[in-house]
């Protein structure tokens, strides 16, 4: 995960006065109940010395109107009277809290934007397409619809060559119609970088538009088969979809980078264990920390001893030498359950 969104924060003095609220918007109680966490937050930042000013600007964007419907949570830092940081995540908070001190505590965050990334949804039909784009936080970033201009669209079970010709207007149609989607959806791809376009719709005219699609769009594209545009579509089934194959890419993404650290570890490119990835850190050596399961998800019942480092503090040094941070979702060999790739290394550098 690239941490650019908190280098901003890394270049501030602090104190930070952090919170995390439950932000979702199910029913007529659902603001009753943040206004309450946002009492208790508010008089646990208190407690911890957190100025007026500070308290203000949380206040403010914590108890505003509820974007949207469904479950949210609401991240939020200030420092010295200025908000420095507003997140909104896809989902419940694992848990509700405040803190404030010289490091945001936001690893709670980067678990919320764990394995997930900026894709696009394509709804496809024969006369043209929808097409969303969802970031990591589960926001709606873009969106457009595509209607194309040949209106010969459907077969008729007329008989001899009057109905052949007629066929084959129809699907050279679908043909031009995919191709004018297929022309749109680069040119969004090419601008906002999606990492995955899933692509839903009849077999005909998703093969059309997979034809068509040039290199960068067409090696981003995942099919499903959950009906695109048709009548009747379930939008439970379509998320199912959509999360397994974001997982399915997510553990190959995983794999490899497992295989890199090993790789790099027998070139004497890597580090392991928590001395020598913050020692390698103190000299801006390091590249990519990658964090066993047992370290970064606490709500595992194997999470040991390296779950108790200061993985907010990890954080911190990481976005000030803008390293990225990657939470392995499958086990893998480093002591310590931390393991560090290095930009570059010399006869000082520790290995373990």
């Amino acid at each position: 995960m690239q941490l650019d969104w908190l280098k901003p924060l890394a270049d501030l003095e602090g104190p930070f006065a952090c919170a995390t609220l439950d932000a979702s918007n199910l029913d007529p109680t659902s603001r009753s109940h943040r206004l309450a966490s946002w009492g208790s937050a508010r008089r646990e930042l208190e407690r911890a010395g957190a100025d007026e000013a500070t308290l203000a600007v949380l206040e403010d964007a914590l108890t505003g109107d509820a974007n949207g419907v469904g479950e949210r949570t609401h991240v939020v830092c200030a420092s010295n009277g200025d908000l420095v940081l507003d997140i909104g995540l896809e989902g419940r908070p694992r848990r509700e809290g405040a803190s404030f001190g010289p490091v945001p505590r936001l690893m709670d965050v980067v678990r919320g934007l764990d394995g997930r990334e900026t894709y696009a949804v394509v709804k496809l039909d024969r006369e043209g397409a929808d097409i969303e784009v969802i970031d990591p936080t589960g926001a709606l970033v873009a969106a457009t619809d595509v209607t194309g201009e040949h209106d010969e669209l459907r077969k008729v079970a007329a008989g001899g060559a009057s109905q052949r010709r007629f066929q084959a207007r129809a699907e050279d149609s679908w043909r031009h119609n995919a191709t004018q989607v297929a022309a749109e959806l680069d040119r969004l791809v090419r601008r906002v970088r999606p990492g995955v376009v899933f692509l839903e719709g009849e077999e005909h005219t998703t093969s059309y538009l997979v034809e068509q699609a040039p290199g960068d769009l067409a090696d981003r594209i995942v099919r499903l088969e959950t009906g695109g545009r048709a009548a009747g579509t379930s939008a439970a089934a379509e998320a199912t979809a959509r999360d397994r194959e974001l997982a399915r890419l997510r553990a190959g993404r995983d794999a490899l980078l497992v295989e890199r650290f090993g790789d790099a570890t027998g070139a004497g490119a890597a580090v392991e264990g928590w001395d020598a990835v913050q020692a390698a850190l103190g000299k801006a050596q390091i590249a990519q920390v990658l964090l066993h399961p047992d370290v970064w998800d606490r709500d595992r019942p194997e999470a040991g001893a390296g779950a108790d480092h200061d993985l907010d503090a990890l954080l911190w040094s990481l976005a000030a030498v803008g390293a990225e941070l990657s939470l392995v979702a499958q086990p893998f060999e480093a002591t310590d359950g931390i393991g560090g790739i290095l930009r570059w290394s010399d006869p000082s550098t520790t290995s373990a």
